[in-house]
């Protein structure tokens, strides 16, 4: 950090810290859990949110509340999709499959797009997302 002047103090920066960004990147990205971890997408950010929006401020608070509510979002539409295999409706199965895949892919791409998006001192905020927290 460089002041103006000679002998004044450095400017502090007016948005959140490095630590604060890689923080609520991060509870974007525990988003792409759900690919490895069963329901590793909601516990990341809710463990952040939770223990982390104290001690690092409202940024990082609500980056991690935005990426929680996108992921309850995402687990009760991927459990809608996946009841379509056990409905005694002849062929209906066949839907599910595309479905899933189609609603991962999004999952993905939106904790993408949130993590660059955070990374750079904005919160991130996703559409299609029910916010219940």
């Amino acid at each position: 950090m460089y002041s103006d002047a000679p002998g004044k103090p450095p400017v502090p920066p007016s948005g959140p810290t490095k630590e604060q960004r890689n923080w609520a990147m991060l509870a974007h990205l525990c988003g792409l859990a759900f690919l490895t971890v069963p329901f590793g997408n909601i516990v990341g950010p809710l463990l952040i949110w939770q223990i982390k929006r104290e001690d690092l401020g409202e940024f990082v608070g609500a980056a991690a509340r935005e990426a929680l509510n996108f992921q309850f979002t995402f687990t009760i539409l991927i459990v809608f999709a996946a009841s379509f295999m056990i409905l005694p409706i002849p062929g209906i199965y066949v839907l599910s499959w595309p479905l899933i895949a189609l609603l991962s892919l999004g999952n993905v791409y939106f904790c993408c797009v949130a993590a660059i998006d955070t990374n750079g001192g904005v919160v991130y905020r996703y559409p299609y997302a029910f916010r219940p927290f």
